[in-house]
C-alpha cells in the first residue's frame, strides 16, 4: 500500500493504528473475495503482519485467507483468483482507499506481470511470495471447554494471543526467523476426553531468495530443543508426541539410517500401533513426562520384554524395533496403558501386516494375554495396529465361550514390628521390593499347606500402608489360586492361617497385630472368630460392574434425587434388562441395577446379575453386551442412547456366615466431614457457580472414588460434596459429604465405624487424599461418629468430675484452715496468761521462772 506510511505504531500488534488498520483490510478483502468464484466455500481472510518496504515509504501486507474442503469442492485455482482480485482492484491498484502497487500482489505465491508495466532490469525485484505452514501441538494443562471451539468468544482471543506470546519469539529465534512474517490460530480442539486441548495454526514467511530455505524437519528439530524435548511452552506443558510442523512427526517418520548409495533406493520401513494395559503397575505423574526417569526406564523394560516377542512372530525377519510413545492411565490410575509404535522392514519388498495373525501369535507368547515378564496385563487391552479381538463383532454361535480358570482373592494383616516409612510407600524402591519378597517367602509355605494347595498360585504384595501406630505397617496382596482344581472357602482358608501363624501373632520373624487378618474381606467387624457361626447360604450369583457413556443425552443436574436424574436411572435400567432378557443369556440373567450417573455427556455405572453357571464369564457378559447394542451405525442402548465405549469387570460375591438379620435391598448413605489442611478457605468455595467451587468439588469427588480400591468396593457407589466451609481461628476448609453404598437383600448392615476404619486405611491414617489434599488427622467423622469425640466425651466427663472434687477439697481446705487459725489464737492466748509480768516494789520478775532471783 504506496499511501499508507509505515510507522512503529503498525509493528506492535495490540497498537491501536495497528488493530484498526487490520480491521479495515480485513472488510475489503472480504468483499472482494465474497464476489470472486470462491464465495461458496470462502469463510474469511485475516491479517496477519503489517511490515515496512525496503524501498519507498509504503507498507506491506501479509494475510491468511481460509475456505472450506468438501467433497463437492474444485480445486483452488490461485491464477483464477489472482485475475479476479487484479479486475475488482483496477488492476491491483486500489483496494478502497489504498493504492497499491500492482507488482507486490501475490495469491498463494502466484504474481502477474501487470499490463502497460515494463520490466526494468534496474529496478527492484517483484515482492517475495509468501508460503504458509502447518503448526499443530497439544496442551495437557489447558482443560478444553465449549468456548473454545466459538471464535469470537473471550476465551478464544485471550488464549489465541497467550499462543502468539510463545510461540512467535520461538520461530523468530529459528533458522526461518529473517523471513518469519507470523501465526495464525485456527481452532482449538478437544483431545483425551477434553481433559488436553490441541491447537492448530497456520505460519507464514517470505520466500525470498536471500533467506533459507524452509525446512519442516529442521524447524521441528528446533522448537523441540526450545521446548524441552516438546514437554514445556512458557506456562503450558505439552504431549511430547503431539508437535506437527507442516504435518511432519518425528514418530511418524522413523527410519532406520542404513548406508545406501546414491544408486539404490533406501529400505522400506513400514510401521504399525501396539497397546496394551498393565494391572500391576500404577500409573504415577512421572510416567507422563517423557524425560523423567521413570519414563525411561520402564519404556527400556517395555522394549525389553516386547522385541523378542515380535523377533520371534511372523514378522520376525523385517521387525526392527519399538518405541514407547507414551504411557496413559487407565481404571482410575491403578493400571497402565503403553502405546508403542513399531518398525518393520529391510529391504525394498515387504510383506502387508497381517495384524490378525501377529496377535494371535502375541496372545499365544503371553499365556493369553495376561503376563509379559514381570507385568500382568489386562486380557481384553491388547490391540495391533487397531486389532482387537474382543472387540470385534461375535459370530453367531451357541458355543459359550471357555469360563476363566484363575481367580484372585485379598490378604491383609498388619506387621506390628515392622515401623513405616515413606519408602514403603513407593513400589519401585528397594526396601519395598526387598520387604515384598520376604513377605510372599513366608506367605507361599502357608497357602501350600492349606485346603487350596494344589490350586494355589501365587500372591502378589501390592501396598504396604501405615498402621495405627507408627511402628505398624499394613500389608495388602492379591492372591491367584486355579478354579478349576479345588474350591475357594475363604473362612476355612482364614481358620487355616490363624492355626499357622499362632492365633494371627506370628509371621515368620514379624509379629502381627491379632485382629487384623482378612482374607477376601473375612472376617467382618463383630464376627467371632474362635466360634464359627450357623450359616444359612444365600443363593449364589455371579456379578459384573458394566461401565459406558451415552453421548446423544446430557445430564444437566446429577442429583440422584432430582427427578431428571430418576427418570435417567428408571430409562436405562428398562433397557438394560431388556438388552439381556433378549439375549443368548436370558436363561441365566438375573438383574440390572444401574449404580451411579456422572456428567460428561452421561456416563453410566451399572451392575448386572447372573446365575452362576460356567458358561458366564466376563466375556460371554460383554459378547451379549455388544451384540445387542450393535448395529450399522454404531453401539445403541435400544432406539434412544448411543454409546461410546464400554467395559465389563468382574464382582466377587462372596456368601457370609449370617447370624444375623437380613436388610432389604437399598442405599445407605454415610454424612463424612473432614478438613483438609492444604486448601485455603475463599468465599468462591460457598458459590456452586464459581470454577473454585467446581473443580475442588469435581476433584474430591474423584478422590473419594478411592472406596472402589478397599473392602466396601462392591457395595460403594459414589459420594457428593455437599457443601464447604472455614474453619475457625485456622486457613484450612471443611468439606460436608455424602457417600452411598448398595444393599443387597444378603448384606448385613453397615456400620459407620466400618466406613471410618476403612477410609482411615486407604488414606493412609487419613492423611492424604489423593497426590493433591493433605487432610487434617483428626477431623474426619463419619455420621458423628469418630473415636476422638468419644474420647473429648469421656475428658468433658472427667472435667465435671474433677470440678466436683477440687470444690470439696476446697471447701473442706477453708476449714482446716479456720481451725487451724482457731488453735493458734487459743494457744497464743493461753500463753499469755502463763506469761504475765508482775510489777512489784522490787523490780520486774516472771511468776513461771525462779521466783528466787529477784531484779
Amino acid at each position: 500500500m504506496t499511501n499508507l506510511l509505515y510507522s512503529s505504531a503498525l509493528e506492535n500488534p495490540n497498537s491501536k493504528q495497528s488493530l484498526s488498520t487490520k480491521k479495515a483490510l480485513t472488510y475489503l478483502l472480504d468483499h472482494v473475495l465474497r464476489n470472486s468464484s470462491i464465495r461458496p466455500v470462502y469463510t474469511g481472510c485475516t491479517v496477519v503482519a503489517l511490515r515496512s518496504v525496503t524501498t519507498g515509504d509504503g507498507t506491506a501486507m501479509d494475510a491468511i485467507c481460509t475456505y472450506r474442503v468438501n467433497a463437492t469442492t474444485t480445486e483452488f485455482d490461485r491464477i483464477k483468483v489472482y485475475r479476479e482480485f487484479s479486475k475488482m482492484t483496477a488492476g491491483c491498484t486500489e483496494l478502497g482507499p489504498y493504492r497499491l502497487d500492482a507488482e507486490s500482489v501475490y495469491v498463494s505465491g502466484y504474481h502477474e506481470l501487470q499490463p502497460g508495466l515494463s520490466v526494468d532490469p534496474t529496478t527492484q525485484p517483484p515482492s517475495p511470495a509468501v508460503r504458509n505452514f502447518t503448526l499443530n501441538f497439544t496442551l495437557t494443562n489447558l482443560q478444553f471447554t465449549a468456548d473454545l471451539a466459538m471464535l469470537d468468544s473471550k476465551k478464544f482471543k485471550s488464549t489465541e494471543k497467550v499462543m502468539y506470546h510463545y510461540v512467535d519469539p520461538l520461530l523468530q529465534k529459528s533458522s526461518i526467523g529473517p523471513a518469519y512474517i507470523g501465526c495464525k490460530v485456527t481452532a482449538f480442539r478437544s483431545k483425551e476426553n477434553r481433559h488436553d486441548t490441541g491447537v492448530d495454526a497456520i505460519c507464514s514467511y517470505r520466500d525470498e531468495p536471500s533467506a533459507p530455505r524452509f525446512n519442516r524437519v529442521a524447524i521441528y528439530h528446533e522448537l523441540s530443543n526450545v521446548t524441552n524435548g516438546i514437554t514445556q511452552l512458557g506456562h503450558y506443558s505439552l504431549d511430547s508426541q503431539s508437535l506437527y510442523v507442516n504435518d511432519y512427526n518425528e514418530l511418524h517418520s522413523l527410519s532406520l539410517a542404513q548406508p545406501t548409495t546414491t544408486q539404490s533406493p533406501g529400505p522400506v520401513i513400514k510401521q504399525f500401533t501396539l497397546n496394551l494395559t498393565i494391572t500391576n503397575l500404577r500409573f504415577t505423574t512421572d510416567l507422563e513426562t517423557p524425560n523423567s526417569a521413570k519414563f525411561n526406564s520402564t519404556a527400556k523394560i517395555m522394549q525389553h520384554y516386547i522385541d523378542p516377542l515380535l523377533q520371534k512372530s511372523s514378522i520376525g525377519p523385517y521387525f526392527s524395533g519399538c518405541k514407547v510413545t507414551g504411557f496413559r492411565s487407565a481404571r482410575n490410575r491403578d493400571n497402565t496403558g503403553v502405546d508403542t509404535i513399531c518398525n518393520y522392514g529391510n529391504g525394498s519388498q515387504v510383506p502387508d501386516l497381517d495384524k490378525a495373525k501377529v496377535y494371535q501369535e502375541l496372545k499365544s507368547m503371553t499365556n493369553s494375554i495376561t503376563k509379559l515378564g514381570i507385568y500382568s496385563l489386562d486380557s481384553t487391552s491388547l490391540y495391533v495396529n487397531g486389532y482387537n479381538e474382543p472387540l470385534e463383532r461375535p459370530a453367531l454361535s451357541t458355543t459359550p465361550a471357555p469360563s476363566p480358570t484363575s481367580r484372585n482373592f485379598t490378604l491383609n494383616f498388619t506387621l506390628t514390628n515392622l515401623p513405616y516409612t515413606a519408602d514403603l510407600d513407593a513400589p519401585s524402591s528397594r526396601r519395598f521390593i526387598s520387604t515384598a519378597k520376604v513377605i510372599n517367602h513366608y506367605i507361599d509355605p502357608l497357602f501350600k499347606r492349606s485346603s487350596i494347595s494344589s490350586a494355589y498360585t501365587g500372591c502378589k504384595v501390592v501396598r504396604f500402608r501405615p498402621g495405627r501406630v507408627r511402628d505398624d505397617t499394613g500389608v495388602d496382596a492379591v492372591c491367584s489360586y486355579n478354579v478349576s482344581l479345588a474350591s475357594f472357602d475363604r473362612e476355612k482358608v482364614y481358620h487355616e492361617l490363624s492355626n499357622m501363624t499362632n492365633g494371627v501373632t506370628k509371621l515368620g520373624h514379624f509379629s502381627l497385630e491379632k485382629n487384623s487378618l482378612y482374607v477376601n474381606g473375612f472376617p467382618l467387624a463383630d464376627t467371632a472368630i474362635t466360634t464359627k457361626p450357623v450359616v444359612t447360604k444365600a443363593p449364589a450369583k455371579s456379578g459384573y460392574r458394566l461401565t459406558f457413556r451415552i453421548v446423544n443425552e446430557n445430564l444437566t443436574n446429577p442429583d440422584s434425587q432430582s427427578a431428571e436424574y430418576r427418570a435417567a436411572v428408571e430409562s436405562i435400567t428398562n433397557k438394560m434388562n431388556q438388552l439381556y432378557r433378549q439375549s443368548n443369556l436370558q436363561d441365566q440373567f438375573l438383574s440390572c441395577n444401574i449404580t451411579k450417573l456422572r456428567a460428561g455427556s452421561i456416563v453410566v455405572d451399572c451392575m448386572c446379575f447372573f446365575k452362576p453357571e460356567p458358561s458366564i464369564n466376563r466375556a460371554t457378559v460383554e459378547r451379549a453386551f455388544q451384540s445387542g447394542t450393535y448395529n450399522a451405525t454404531g453401539l445403541w442402548l435400544g432406539s434412544s442412547y448411543q454409546l461410546q465405549g464400554f467395559s465389563v469387570d468382574g464382582l466377587e460375591l462372596a456368601v457370609e456366615a449370617a447370624t444375623y438379620k437380613p436388610l432389604k435391598s437399598g442405599k445407605e448413605n454415610f454424612g463424612i466431614h473432614f478438613r483438609i489442611s492444604n486448601l485455603p478457605y475463599s468465599p468462591e468455595l460457598q458459590d456452586p457457580r464459581s470454577r473454585r467451587y467446581q473443580v475442588n468439588k469435581e476433584e474430591i469427588e474423584k478422590e473419594l472414588d478411592v472406596f472402589r480400591t478397599g473392602s466396601l468396593k462392591d457395595y460403594f457407589v459414589g459420594c457428593t460434596v455437599e457443601s464447604f466451609g472455614p474453619v475457625e481461628g485456622k486457613s484450612s476448609t471443611s468439606v460436608a459429604s455424602i457417600c452411598k453404598f448398595t444393599l443387597d437383600p444378603f448384606s448385613r448392615a453397615l456400620q459407620k465405624q466400618d466406613v471410618y476404619e476403612e477410609l482411615r486405611r486407604l488414606t493412609h491414617g487419613f492423611t492424604r487424599l489423593g497426590p493433591r489434599y493433605e487432610l487434617e488427622e483428626q477431623s474426619l467423622v463419619v455420621e458423628g461418629y469418630s473415636p476422638l469425640i468419644t474420647d473429648e466425651q469421656e475428658s468433658k466427663k472427667l472435667q465435671v468430675w474433677a470440678i466436683v472434687l477440687i470444690s470439696i477439697f476446697t471447701v473442706v481446705g477453708f476449714i482446716l484452715l479456720l481451725l487451724l487459725c482457731f488453735l493458734i489464737v487459743f494457744c497464743l492466748r493461753r500463753k499469755s496468761q502463763l506469761y504475765q509480768v508482775q510489777q512489784g516494789m522490787y523490780g520486774v520478775y516472771f511468776p513461771h521462772l525462779n521466783t528466787r532471783k529477784v531484779h
